[in-house]
């Protein structure tokens, strides 16, 4: 798959997503400045991919433009919805209790929880880069989803390189790794090389699978 395949597959054009949401480019602009909904993911030139992610990554077969997945039109419409000069409390709201709620089955402290919504969930949220990497951005939910199952993967395995840690069985590895690639994105040509579906799914899988 081509890059330009890949990202027409995954998302839309600055142009599109405005007119899917139902808004002018410029009002999209707006909310993305208010820190009321995800910047593009992916920013193209000709000459390179760009992501909060990965940083600029020579890719010539990148059509020029933003990008973003369409999934994102949720918080939009929640937006979209608020009062003028409330965009950003309404869907941070609306994230930062399905974060909550998502993340409560942890056993974490209520507190730490919410000290890592607001420090790590938040800014990646709004940055685009849950854009890039989870399936399922439409809610709290499918965001927490996969984060917590990359962090439970990473720590059995030691990031990809134990096949056989202790105190996990071959089948239930298995499923942590299909779990974990089911709630990420596949990720693009570009930086598939660099993403933890590499390391944590197409390499770790086969080497766990033949045990």
């Amino acid at each position: 798959m081509t890059l330009d395949d890949y990202l027409h597959m995954h998302f839309v054009s600055r142009q599109r997503f405005a007119e899917m949401a139902g808004i002018s480019e410029q009002r999209l602009a707006t909310l993305i400045e208010l820190g009321a909904v995800p910047r593009a993911t992916y920013v193209c030139d000709g000459d390179a991919i760009e992501s909060a992610v990965f940083g600029r990554i020579e890719a010539q077969q990148a059509a020029a433009g933003e990008y973003f997945r369409p999934e994102c039109l949720r918080w939009v419409a929640i937006a979209e919805r608020a009062a003028a000069g409330g965009e950003r409390d309404a869907v941070l709201a609306v994230l930062s209790a399905e974060l909550h709620a998502a993340l409560a089955g942890t056993g974490e402290d209520p507190a730490a929880i919410d000290a890592r919504i607001w420090q790590d969930y938040i800014p990646a949220f709004l940055d685009g880069t849950f854009g890039l990497c989870v399936a399922d951005p439409t809610s709290g939910a499918g965001i927490a989803r996969k984060e917590c199952l990359q962090e439970r993967l990473t720590e059995v395995t030691a990031n990809g390189s134990e096949a056989q840690p202790a105190g996990i069985a071959r089948e239930e590895l298995l499923r942590l790794i299909d779990d974990y690639a089911a709630a990420a994105m596949p990720f693009s040509p570009a930086e598939f090389a660099r993403s933890s579906r590499k390391r944590l799914v197409d390499d770790l899988r086969p080497r766990v699978a033949a045990r």
